[in-house]
C-alpha cells in the first residue's frame, strides 16, 4: 500500500514525505515567517532538512511502536501536527534555542502519544529535570 505524496529512498533506505504532503511553507507558517527566516538564514534548504530530519524521526517512533513505516498516513492530522513540531525543533535546537526546542520536542512526542500509545516513548531517555541534583557551593569566611 502506498500513501499519495510518500516515496522510497532508495540512497537512504527510508520512507519520504515528498514536498506536497508538509512544506517550508507550513513549517513557516507554524513557527512565523520572521522566526523561519531567522532560523533558516533566509535558505529553504535549511527548512527542508528540518522537515527531512522530523520525517526520519516520525518514522523512527511508528517503528519503535512496531508499526510499519510503509502505512504511516502522512495526511492523518496528529501526525502532520507532529511532522510540524519536530521540524521545529530541529530549526530551534540548531541555533541552540533549547528551551524553545525542548517545548516543540515534548509536544510532537505528546502528539504521537495520541495516536500511537506511549510505545512512542520506548529507547527515549528521560529528560527531565526532577532527577539531576544540583551541587550546592559552600562558601566559608575568613579562617573558618
Amino acid at each position: 500500500m502506498r500513501f499519495a505524496g510518500v516515496k522510497w529512498c532508495f540512497e537512504c533506505g527510508v520512507w519520504r514525505v515528498e514536498s506536497g504532503v508538509i512544506t517550508t511553507k507550513e513549517l513557516k507558517k507554524e513557527i512565523g515567517t520572521y522566526q523561519y527566516d531567522t532560523l533558516t538564514g533566509d535558505d529553504d534548504r535549511n527548512g527542508k532538512r528540518a522537515l527531512s530530519k522530523a520525517t526520519i524521526w516520525v518514522q523512527s517512533r511508528f517503528l519503535a511502536c512496531g508499526k510499519d513505516i510503509a502505512t504511516i498516513d502522512w495526511n492523518n492530522e496528529l501526525v502532520k501536527e507532529a511532522l510540524l513540531k519536530r521540524a521545529s525543533y530541529e530549526l530551534y535546537s540548531s541555533r541552540e534555542q533549547e528551551q524553545i526546542a525542548k517545548d516543540k520536542k515534548e509536544d510532537a512526542l505528546e502528539l504521537l502519544a495520541g495516536y500511537l500509545g506511549t510505545c512512542v516513548y520506548k529507547g527515549i531517555e528521560n529528560n527531565s529535570d526532577e532527577n539531576i541534583t544540583y551541587p550546592v557551593a559552600v562558601v566559608r569566611r575568613g579562617g573558618e
